[in-house]
């Protein structure tokens, strides 16, 4: 069984797709990668797993998009795949039409509609309109979350059977619960390299430096919270396209020092030991990572209330939610959490458990059944 996995770049792959890759190649299917190659390409090579460049990207100019269909449809009638896995929106939305075309069973990991309750109702009935190209292709949509699923129903882009829950991408549960002598350890580590005493309560963020993961908020929240006499620092690992207008953000409210962007990070699970709270406050997700991994550790989180992130905790009881877009209310959270030690702790416990549901290996059986019953009808 011939399998291609598609994104319009390689780094959707290789964020969302790996541990699937291996897990089918397990399995004893054939496992191929096709995407955009912007440098993340080499840990698939370094898996063993064959590449192709695909000139696509994330980009509406319609030159580039039916040069990358014609690319595609070439490079799938020079071969023949049984299956052809797209991820995330514009490699669904160029590349399912052209599989479902040429032959091979179309599975589609939407990982997000790109739409939130913020957005203006005409944008947002356009990218819907846009989203259903990749949709109405696919002879399966794998959905993030129970609300990406009842979304995607309603879009009328197939039979609801064809829209399958899965619970985001997984993660490796055991990288994210060390040892209490380990934790300690690498807690001390990372706060000595961060200059930071261990009476300063820290609160941590991990995610792209974009205004739509709620930036404005969190800094506003920030300076609510110093004005109150709050002793902490506001950790930020990331990059993105805003960065320098989120650094403008953070001098212009006074909070250099406090709210320190430490851009991107390849040991996010130190800084999770260095840290007493977790936040997130963006405006659209499908099912955000960053906050696993964040309750895996022990931590109780403080997210904004989108339909991902509400299906990742249980209000009041493995973490808190407050209304997106609410600066009160997510400063309010954090004071509980910043003044109540106690409550931190009874949080953060319920929080590691809560975390397991998410375990990759849950998340893979799944898909692998898919998978497999797909495999039996070919």
């Amino acid at each position: 069984m011939r399998v291609l996995q598609l994104a319009a770049r390689m780094l959707s792959l290789e964020r969302f797709a790996l541990p699937l890759m291996e897990r089918l190649q397990d399995e004893g299917f054939h496992v191929e990668a096709m995407g955009r190659f912007d440098g993340t390409e080499g840990r698939l090579l370094a898996a063993d797993f064959p590449v192709h460049d695909w000139n696509a990207g994330h980009t509406f100019n319609p030159l580039r998009m039916v040069a990358a269909r014609r690319q595609l449809s070439r490079f799938l009638g020079d071969r023949e795949f049984d299956i052809v896995h797209s991820h995330c929106s514009f490699g669904g939305i160029m590349g399912n039409p052209v599989a479902h075309r040429l032959g091979p069973h179309v599975i589609y990991t939407q990982h997000g509609f790109y739409v939130h309750d913020g957005l203006n109702p005409l944008m947002r009935a356009a990218w819907l309109w846009i989203e259903k190209a990749g949709l109405r292709p696919a002879d399966h949509v794998i959905c993030v979350s129970r609300a990406e699923q009842e979304l995607a129903r309603s879009l009328g882009a197939g039979p609801p059977d064809k829209f399958v829950h899965v619970p985001g991408a997984g993660i490796e549960i055991s990288d994210f619960q060390p040892d209490t002598d380990e934790h300690l350890r690498r807690r001390g580590a990372a706060r000595d390299s961060l200059e930071i005493s261990e009476e300063e309560t820290v609160l941590l963020t991990v995610s792209r430096l974009t205004r739509d993961k709620g930036y404005q908020e969190m800094i506003d929240a920030a300076r609510v919270l110093r004005d109150g006499g709050h002793r902490f620092v506001l950790l930020a690992a990331g990059s993105g396209k805003d960065e320098t207008s989120i650094r403008r953000a953070i001098t212009d409210a006074g909070l250099d020092g406090t709210f320190r962007l430490l851009g991107w990070r390849d040991d996010v699970a130190d800084l999770y030991c260095a840290a007493d709270i977790f936040v997130f406050a963006s405006h659209r997700e499908g099912l955000p990572i960053a906050p696993i991994e964040a309750m895996a550790m022990g931590l109780p989180v403080v997210l904004s209330d989108i339909p991902g992130c509400c299906e990742e905790v249980e209000e009041g009881v493995s973490g808190y939610t407050f209304a997106t877009g609410d600066v009160k209310g997510l400063a309010d959270r954090l004071s509980k959490l910043i003044t109540e030690p106690e409550e931190r702790a009874r949080i953060g416990r319920a929080a590691r458990e809560r975390a397991k549901a998410f375990d990759i290996g849950r998340v893979l059986d799944r898909q692998v059944a898919l998978y497999r019953e797909i495999a039996a009808t070919l």
